[in-house]
């Protein structure tokens, strides 16, 4: 009977992730298209510049209270909830510092002076999300996402709207600056008027800050290597590739990952937590991973190699004669996210039983790996070889590290990774030896 509720808990949970997903990209192209006719380019090109610098800050100083909370056996406890709740407050208003110390030096840096004034404005954003409810938190450990993608759908709708209002009205980088700090400032309030109320209180609870420090400070090195590893291979491509061909790559990029992106959304906010109380009752956990890596066998990677033999048309399709080099590039990166789909499961079973060390590992070899194979790539086989050497070390050597942790907790299911593995390198063979050269 419980393992037939939380079947349930965790359908209705991936059908409220799916539906966010969804509807956030279709809003998210709705106000693409609106924006692009009320503001110059350049507008969206310092707000990338402030975005790359204020998500890495962001990323790099992650301690992981979020994942604490949901796989914690005293993630109900309101000393440990107000501890989390503490470490993030203190933790967002730092890099609100950070960012305002370092606006003028990186405004330099970039030799563009109007990013100074921006910085200055969107350090109040982690601020503000560091004093968001911790119920956040704990509607994840729970499962219940229906009120957080309602939240998140309403609040991502009124800055939609905010931007176009904005942007209609001042014609400038402001327009997005002010809608995003009042879409913020909406789920800060959203998420103690919206959420199941939970009143917090400064406090540093020893044994509570103890348990988040020893497991967040994996999750912070593996966010490190996460980082680096994706916006790192984005910076070599960049010395490596001329500037059209870059713009072709981030198209077959986007599209390539959009199902994984679906894939790690429903893992991170399903998986993870379901995984999480399994280990926490000592429930049957090699079955549950040995369940999503069927789901994941069955339906995520035949879409995945669908869309690399339909690449060249989906690119003729949406775009015109100018990007058809997009296809090529296209039906690589679909078979990239197959072989990085592979490892996803053993990592959320890993942070599940609280093994984030392991978690950081793997991210490291990904990080080192794909920078290292993506450059010999480059040098043995041109971009297609850049690309294959970018496959290999984001999803094959990560997951050759995370069977051999698997196999320690008992998870591995060896089957499923190498049926896999080998029909997708035979695949990329193929498709090497059918592409058109670059």
């Amino acid at each position: 009977m419980l393992m037939k509720l939380l079947r349930s808990t965790s359908g209705r949970a991936a059908s409220w992730t799916m539906i966010g997903f969804g509807a956030s990209y279709a809003i998210r192209l709705l106000s693409t298209l609106a924006l692009t006719r009320l503001l110059e380019p350049g507008v969206f090109g310092l707000m990338s510049l402030a975005w790359v610098f204020l998500g890495a800050l962001t990323m790099l100083s992650d301690v992981g209270t979020v994942p604490s909370v949901i796989r914690s056996h005293r993630g109900d406890d309101p000393d440990f909830l107000d501890t989390a709740w503490s470490v993030q407050a203190v933790r967002g208003f730092c890099l609100a510092g950070l960012v305002l110390l370092l606006a003028w030096p990186v405004s330099r840096l970039y030799e563009e002076p109007r990013l100074f004034p921006i910085l200055c404005a969107v350090a109040v954003m982690p601020a503000l999300q560091g004093l968001s409810s911790i119920s956040l938190a704990t509607c994840r450990r729970h499962v219940r996402l229906g009120a957080l993608t309602a939240m998140g759908l309403a609040g991502q709708i009124l800055t939609t709207v905010v931007n176009i209002l904005f942007a209609w009205w001042l014609q400038s980088v402001w327009a997005l600056v002010l809608g995003s700090i009042i879409g913020v400032l909406f789920g800060l309030v959203a998420s103690y008027l919206w959420l199941p109320p939970h009143r917090p209180r400064l406090r540093f609870h020893r044994d509570a800050m103890a348990e988040i420090v020893t497991f967040g400070r994996w999750v912070l090195l593996a966010t490190l290597f996460s980082y680096f590893g994706g916006q790192g291979s984005t910076a070599i491509m960049g010395f490596e590739v001329p500037v059209e061909t870059l713009g072709l790559i981030t198209i077959a990029t986007t599209i390539a990952f959009a199902l994984s992106d679906l894939v790690l959304r429903i893992l991170g906010q399903v998986a993870f937590p379901t995984l999480s109380r399994a280990f926490r009752e000592g429930r049957d956990f090699a079955s549950a991973v040995d369940r999503i890596k069927r789901l994941i066998f069955l339906f995520v990677l035949p879409c995945l190699i669908a869309l690399s033999f339909l690449s060249q048309e989906i690119i003729d399709l949406l775009y015109d004669p100018r990007y058809a080099l997009a296809g090529s590039f296209l039906t690589l990166f679909a078979l990239n996210a197959a072989l990085a789909m592979l490892s996803m499961p053993y990592q959320n079973a890993m942070l599940a039983a609280g093994n984030s060390r392991a978690h950081a590992i793997v991210m490291g070899t990904a990080a080192a790996s794909t920078v290292i194979l993506m450059l010999a790539g480059m040098q043995v086989h041109g971009i297609y070889g850049m690309i294959f050497g970018m496959g290999l070390g984001s999803g094959l050597l990560p997951l050759l590290v995370s069977a051999w942790f698997a196999k320690r907790h008992g998870i591995l299911r060896w089957h499923y990774d190498a049926v896999t593995a080998t029909g997708v390198l035979a695949l990329y063979a193929y498709m090497l030896g059918t592409l058109p050269p670059v």
